[in-house]
């Protein structure tokens, strides 16, 4: 049920929502689908699948892995980039792998994509 304009249960389990979950649900996109879940749910993954009476095959259901990033979250991430790529202390070649998880052209690659193009 809403409160005001504020959603007050899970949409899988029916459980009470936190202020935590209920940023949690929307830094997940569930709020593009009118949906929130509660820490448990979102813990448990079960936001991955759509909530019964979901109108709409899951294929569609957008918020499976997807998070939507507010612009302090981009700048955020793509400063991080900028300063292991780059930066005084950047990372070395033959470390770089090992320490991000990714090659020097893929976290570039990242930089550019998630950065609007830029350098």
């Amino acid at each position: 049920m809403v409160s005001g304009s504020v959603q007050d249960h899970c949409d899988w389990c029916f459980g009470a929502l936190t202020d935590a979950s209920r940023a949690r649900s929307r830094w997940l996109g569930l709020a593009t689908e009118g949906t929130c879940a509660c820490a448990g749910c979102l813990a448990a993954g079960r936001y991955r699948v759509p909530p019964e009476g979901w109108a709409g095959p899951e294929e569609e259901w957008l918020a499976r892995d997807q998070y939507v990033l507010h612009g302090d979250d981009v700048r955020a991430i793509v400063g991080a980039l900028n300063e292991v790529l780059h930066g005084p202390e950047a990372i070395e070649e033959r470390e770089f792998q090992t320490r991000l998880g990714v090659t020097r052209p893929e976290a570039l690659e990242t930089m550019r994509r998630i950065g609007g193009g830029r350098p």
